[in-house]
């Protein structure tokens, strides 16, 4: 089963993309769905937030033996940077959590940012 949607670069797109999750939510446990979609509102926001007005890209794939999740924006990539030192800190911690709850993820930046996670059923 695959979800492949384009969102517009808005503040809406974090609730769509979440929105777009519901088709999988009947082969995922609740509490890895409630994981997937933080992940998904992280990621998506931070996309938004670099997309300077592009399309973002949400591909979701599940498979029997796993979870994918790829977010895409027009970006060349980035260097994961060491999570902030500031528990008070307002931003920053996107990744933090992603690196907490997802089994697998990474970054890759040719031609467009790509960040994306795994879980395991």
């Amino acid at each position: 089963m695959t979800v492949d949607l384009e969102l517009p670069s808005t503040s809406a797109a974090p609730a769509a993309a979440r929105g777009a999750l519901e088709e999988i939510a009947h082969a995922v446990s609740a509490d890895r769905m409630r994981d997937v979609r933080l992940l998904v509102s992280e990621l998506v926001t931070n996309a938004v937030r670099h997309a300077e007005g592009a399309v973002v890209r949400l591909i979701v794939s599940l498979r029997s033996d796993v979870l994918r999740v790829e977010v895409h924006d027009p970006g060349f990539g980035f260097e994961v940077s060491e999570p902030p030192r500031d528990p008070l800190r307002a931003s920053g911690w996107g990744l933090v959590l992603v690196e907490e709850l997802a089994d697998r993820w990474g970054v890759e930046g040719t031609p467009r940012t790509r960040v994306w996670f795994e879980m395991d059923p």
